[in-house]
């Protein structure tokens, strides 16, 4: 296949699936990984995709992420497998007596599940959450305020006036995405951000909460930096380079 066929279908698979790993454009095509590098550092500089580590990412998919773009993401499912298994791994933090805070977000939901049974007491100001809680054996204790029903979540002063009352074992956050090189940790608005803030400002111990589709991907503010979290929970992905993470990363691997 000359190059510039492999150009073409490079570009089609990528824009098709927002991010492609280079190992698998390689087998596909049959060349060599280091081709397949060489080819998106053209393509790159064509203006057709950007390059990430491990692989290449849509130009059609956003980097930087607004508010209006997290709104329609409110009902999808998509890496569904891989928050399942970053939330069983963070539950498995949580301790009889715990008191703890759930942001909002779907990579936050699926703990209700893998919590269930425990004798903790939970709060947050996610009706996400608060629609999923099942557990006689907790207690939930909702946050009120001014209510986003995109979000499905609670914010403005009164919350944040809410949140003040309660102290936490531990605060597990989501977020909009992740910069490694610059350490930050994105939300796509400013509402959210500020009861992020003061949960965790509230709390002993701050865990960060996501899948791998949110790294490379900037939100419109950042609200804090990656060192500040006690341990960051993503799952494992081949486009991870192990090497560049920070030491609080831990990766989970997902069936």
């Amino acid at each position: 296949m000359i190059a510039s066929q492999r150009f073409e279908k490079i570009v089609q698979m990528v824009n098709e699936r927002g991010i492609v790993h280079t190992k698998e454009l390689a087998k596909i095509l049959k060349v060599t990984e280091t081709t397949i590098r060489r080819d998106c550092e053209e393509l790159e500089n064509q203006g057709q995709l950007i390059r990430v580590h491990g692989g290449a990412k849509s130009i059609k998919h956003k980097t930087i992420l607004s508010a209006q773009d997290e709104k329609k993401m409110k009902e999808r499912t998509e890496h569904y497998k891989e928050k399942e298994a970053v939330a069983k791994k963070a539950a498995s933090f949580v301790k009889e007596g715990d008191c703890i805070f759930l942001d909002g977000g779907t990579s936050i939901v699926p703990m209700i599940k893998y919590l269930k049974g425990k004798k903790i007491k939970v709060v947050t100001h996610s009706l996400l959450v608060a629609n999923t809680f099942e557990d006689g054996e907790s207690e939930l204790f909702i946050i009120g305020g001014k209510y986003i029903p995109e979000y499905s979540m609670s914010v403005g002063p009164i919350t944040l006036s809410g949140v003040e009352k309660f102290n936490f074992d531990y605060t597990f956050i989501s977020c909009a995405g992740v910069d490694l090189e610059r350490g930050l940790i994105y939300t796509a608005e400013m509402d959210t951000m500020a009861v992020k803030e003061k949960a965790m400002k509230l709390s002993v111990k701050k865990f960060l909460l996501m899948d791998s589709s949110k790294l490379y991907v900037k939100g419109f503010y950042s609200f804090i930096e990656s060192k500040d979290f006690d341990a960051i929970i993503c799952n494992e992905d081949p486009m991870i380079r192990h090497e560049e993470l920070p030491d609080n990363f831990i990766l989970e691997n997902f069936e």
